[in-house]
């Protein structure tokens, strides 16, 4: 039981003499150790703790030293790494402390204790694994910061083991639990997450090549360095060491085929964009595991091709022309991408701009379409009449995305240089949003601003929302143009009283309509905004006569 709280600095300071005899050490012990309430609330622990390393470096008796490990687990990290335990101490700190990342990587600074630390690291989850290597090259208060710590190699060596062993149980079980599933459901979660063992994997280069061929780790090991590591840190040697996993193999009889080869296509194409090295290194593996996603998962036939949001037919195209050899294939994409909604150009400078035009994807409400074009352009299997067939069906703003950017295919940048417009796109005019300054010039406002709303009136979203409070935010705005704002944003906008000024019309001095009101604006759902301001006031005069 600790002493007396006026006493006990003192006591601390005498544990702390170098003549303390060793008959006094039980005594000392006892009284610096806290009773059943425990240390004084604010101080007494710390004053504890100034004393523990001068009594581990003297107190033998294996009892008291427990006794003071016990009193202390937030202490013993630190305490471990100052090397004040001895192999006889570590029951004793596990017996109040777990195995955690920053105890483990404390143990390891000793060779003492490094099989222990061994022995511990096998008993980890997968999600500790990692932040033991982190811990140990972790910066500390007393770091030498003229060098980097480093994780001691055979630390590393056992976190490596552990994690490929744990990842190479999750791959026989997903193939295992997913084989014998026969058609009735397929669980893509079971898959194995690389990414803490491909942290540490990425510390080992010079056994990236031996563990892509080991026996028991090697298909786990090509599918972590695949996925986890940057392409320019893989030498051709070990990338080729890579090609068995890079089709996913185990993904080919996986049931419902309509998800889980989708699902796979994208893995493979991830990877291809990752490493573009593996389309000359394999063209043959990725060709046909691309014509067996799509033959199993009827990824083209028409009814789902039909069935596809934009996003997902942008998806599927930009997935196929980095792997697919077929040419029909090839097509019917490209057909499919032909038919995405086209876009809407508008004009939005901003304060910041240079005295440069506008880049395209500036101008454009998306470039999803032309962008999966240029994609599928880049794939030598596919016919170029085909994209240079669509060119007269393209918005001047994504001819103009063809001619400007990198990743367009010389071949078809050159084609889009040399495209003369068709009579329908020379009649498609890119709208300016004006500043109310430059509208004060214009002859009619407010048909410039009916423009701008004209031309998003089709589409939704962000692009077509800034249009709106462009108009809403002029002064040259009127009561038409403003019935054409979606209700949604002009009731939610407060920085004039636009909204404000039209309820006060409609409603006036009749308290039915301001409850209706009232009941309306309460009860509006985050989903009911689709219609425009204009129709809302008429029917919320509708419901009040």
């Amino acid at each position: 039981m600790a002493v007396n709280g006026t006493e006990y600095r003192m006591w601390v300071r005498l544990a702390q003499h170098e003549d303390l005899p060793e008959a006094a050490f039980a005594a000392v012990v006892e009284g610096l150790l806290p009773g059943e309430e425990g240390f004084a609330r604010g101080w007494q622990e710390e004053e504890f703790s100034q004393a523990l390393p001068s009594l581990f470096g003297r107190v033998r008796d294996q009892g008291l030293r427990d006794r003071l490990i016990a009193a202390s687990p937030g202490r013993l990290p630190d305490l471990v790494r100052r090397g004040a335990f001895g192999a006889r101490d570590v029951p004793a700190v596990l017996r109040c402390r777990p195995a955690d990342a920053e105890l483990l990587a404390a143990l390891a600074l000793h060779d003492v204790h490094q099989n222990v630390v061994i022995e511990l690291v096998e008993s980890l989850g997968q999600e500790a694994l990692g932040g033991v290597v982190l811990a140990a090259e972790g910066l500390r208060p007393d770091s030498d910061l003229s060098r980097l710590p480093v994780a001691p190699e055979w630390l590393v060596d056992a976190v490596l083991r552990r994690g490929l062993s744990l990842m190479a149980a999750k791959l026989n079980v997903f193939v295992a639990v997913n084989g014998e599933a026969k058609g009735r459901f397929w669980e893509p979660s079971g898959w194995p997450a690389w990414s803490t063992v491909g942290m540490v994997l990425e510390r080992c280069p010079d056994r990236w090549l031996e563990l892509t061929r080991d026996e028991r780790f090697g298909r786990v090991a090509q599918h972590v360095l695949l996925d986890c590591v940057e392409t320019e840190k893989l030498p051709d040697e070990v990338l080729s060491a890579c090609l068995p996993a890079l089709a996913l193999p185990e993904w080919a009889e996986l049931p419902m085929p309509g998800k889980s080869q989708r699902e796979r296509l994208r893995n493979i194409a991830r990877r291809v964009v990752r490493h573009p090295r593996l389309a000359e290194m394999a063209p043959g593996s990725l060709h046909e595991a691309s014509a067996h996603c799509v033959r199993e998962g009827k990824l083209l036939h028409a009814k789902r091709l039909r069935s596809l949001r934009p996003y997902e037919v942008v998806s599927l195209a930009r997935d196929l022309a980095l792997t697919s050899g077929d040419a029909k294939s090839l097509a019917k994409v490209c057909e499919a991408v032909a038919q995405l909604p086209r876009p809407t150009a508008v004009e939005r400078p901003h304060p910041f701009d240079g005295a440069e035009p506008l880049a395209p994807k500036r101008l454009l409400s998306d470039d999803n379409r032309v962008s999966a074009l240029a994609s599928l352009a880049g794939n030598p299997h596919l016919k170029r009449r085909l994209v240079c067939d669509q060119l007269d069906h393209l918005h001047p703003s994504e001819i103009q995305w063809l001619r400007t950017y990198d990743e367009v295919p010389a071949w078809l940048k050159e084609a889009a240089v040399l495209h003369k417009a068709s009579p329908a796109q020379q009649e498609q005019e890119v709208p300016r949003l004006l500043t109310d300054e430059e509208l004060d010039s214009c002859t009619d406002p407010e048909a410039v601003m009916q423009s701008w709303l004209d031309a998003v009136k089709d589409h939704q979203g962000s692009f077509f929302h800034q249009v709106e409070y462009a108009v809403i935010r002029s002064r040259h705005r009127t009561d038409a143009l403003v019935r054409q704002v979606s209700a949604h944003i002009v009731l939610s906008y407060y920085d004039q009283p636009v909204a404000a000024d039209a309820l006060l019309r409609m409603c006036g001095d009749a308290p039915d309509r301001w409850n209706a009101l009232a009941d309306e604006l309460a009860s509006r759902s985050q989903g009911g905004y689709d219609e425009s301001f204009g129709q809302f006031i008429d029917r919320m005069d509708d419901q009040v006569v």
